[in-house]
């Protein structure tokens, strides 16, 4: 049908029939019962949930259905997409559900937010520079029933990137988090079975973020001498790279026996079998608190990173910064040597007290009442 449109309407007409028809079908989707199921809605993956969403799967006892495919949908997915989000009784979703911008849910309905990311680090939401508008961000947010947060401080984060009032904003804990507490072991096992030459190592994971120009991503150049720090990493140490999954480049321009990148890998499986995580403003710094795993912060472009912070940056880090590639080596093997406990005992139990184990249970007796 998409082919035919295409054919013999203009754009601007093809959208507006497109349009109409998306009306239709949610009206005619609206007249269908109401199904006491919960869907679970995720666009980080496609044909399968991530960890956080999969945690709670797993602990809920209830006919479940998986919706998980990656943006953008195609004229096909769409009209399954609007059939489930408007006959199940509970939604739960770890991202953006942009089709509320579009529909109305039933007062019988419960959306439920379980966002992917713990606690209140960098800017998100509408306190963020996007890509859509505000009157769309805040569409994108409005009929959340719950927000699950990871502590009591973080909820009034949560509630002004979305738009939302406080009192909806829980401190449930992130579920995924419920695997760390006790199954550190367990991966880095896993890791150390497929990489038998990590025996014996010191593991150092880098883990940087994707960067923004005015809401755009564009290519991160971490300003590291690839060559130099090869050089002077020790026979015991190895530097692991782990990309964030948008970015599609590597690097580095060339090989090296002691700088390899795996981010084709598990985050938290590495940062489970790691002696310290190097990172700049992505989340991971959150798991690896959980693990007792030391943070460093390599910050480059500190002055001009546009998104901002919830914390007191760099102040409130569970770790110390530099913005020097030269120094980076020396403060990695301090941090391992000589971890700063304190602050991050202070880190955790502002941003991560809700998360001790239990958080996908708490979220399953949640979605369990509403049923």
């Amino acid at each position: 049908m998409k082919a035919l449109l295409k054919k013999i309407l203009s754009p601007k007409l093809r959208r507006a029939v497109l349009s109409l028809l998306n009306r239709l079908w949610c009206a005619v989707c609206k007249c269908l019962p109401l199904q006491n199921r919960v869907l679970f809605y995720t666009i980080r993956a496609d044909g399968k949930l991530a960890d956080n969403s999969k945690a709670v799967y797993d602990a809920l006892d209830a006919k479940k259905v998986i919706f998980a495919h990656m943006l953008p949908h195609s004229i096909k997915i769409k009209p399954l997409a609007y059939y489930y989000l408007l006959t199940s009784k509970v939604i739960v979703t770890d991202d953006y559900v942009r089709y509320m911008r579009a529909v109305k849910l039933r007062p019988e309905q419960k959306l439920i937010q379980i966002w992917h990311a713990c606690g209140a680090f960098k800017k998100f939401g509408l306190d963020a520079p996007s890509q859509i508008t505000r009157e769309e961000e805040i569409a994108t947010h409005s009929q959340y029933t719950a927000v699950a947060v990871t502590s009591e401080n973080c909820r009034k984060f949560y509630a002004g990137a979305f738009g939302v009032s406080e009192d909806i904003c829980l401190p449930l804990g992130l579920p995924r988090t419920d695997s760390l507490i006790c199954g550190k072991d367990d991966m880095h096992e896993k890791v150390l079975s497929v990489h038998p030459e990590f025996i014996g190592k010191k593991l150092y994971l880098y883990c940087p973020t994707f960067r923004e120009e005015d809401g755009k991503q564009v290519e991160f150049d971490p300003k590291i001498d690839w060559d130099a720090l090869s050089a002077a990493l020790a026979d015991d140490e190895v530097f692991i790279i782990r990309r964030h999954p948008i970015m599609k480049y590597s690097l580095t321009d060339k090989e090296y026996t002691n700088i390899i990148d795996l981010s084709s890998e598990s985050t938290l499986e590495l940062t489970a079998a790691s002696s310290a995580i190097i990172t700049d403003y992505s989340s991971v710094i959150y798991d690896a608190c959980l693990m007792d795993v030391p943070c460093v912060f390599y910050c480059p472009d500190i002055e001009k990173y546009e998104r901002g912070f919830y914390l007191d940056f760099p102040d409130g880090l569970p770790g110390e910064m530099t913005t020097k590639a030269e120094s980076l080596l020396d403060v990695i093997r301090s941090a391992v040597s000589s971890p700063d406990k304190e602050k991050t005992a202070k880190f955790k139990t502002n941003q991560l007290s809700a998360c001790d184990g239990h958080s996908a249970e708490r979220i399953a007796k949640l979605i369990n009442e509403w049923l």
